[in-house]
């Protein structure tokens, strides 16, 4: 399947377009797929979000030192 690309202009810092030019992919493919899984992460996190809220409202609200436990495992 091929998505319709759109020309766009963002300014990046100048480390990071050095290292992506290093490589011997296309900087534009590499671009592409970063915002992709940036966004992907996103969506989960957000998932994430509404699926505990929704516990809390049927269980209660989860002891906070067994969040900060997971959420210090998770880092």
């Amino acid at each position: 399947m091929t998505t319709t690309k759109r020309k766009v202009s963002v300014s990046l810092d100048a480390d990071l377009v050095d290292e992506l030019e290093a490589s011997e992919e296309a900087l534009s493919a590499q671009v592409n797929e970063a915002i992709r899984n940036e966004l992907v992460r996103r969506r989960r996190q957000r998932v994430l979000g509404e699926m505990l809220a929704k516990l809390d409202e049927l269980h209660g609200p989860v002891d906070e030192d067994l969040v900060e436990h997971y959420s210090r495992l998770l880092q």
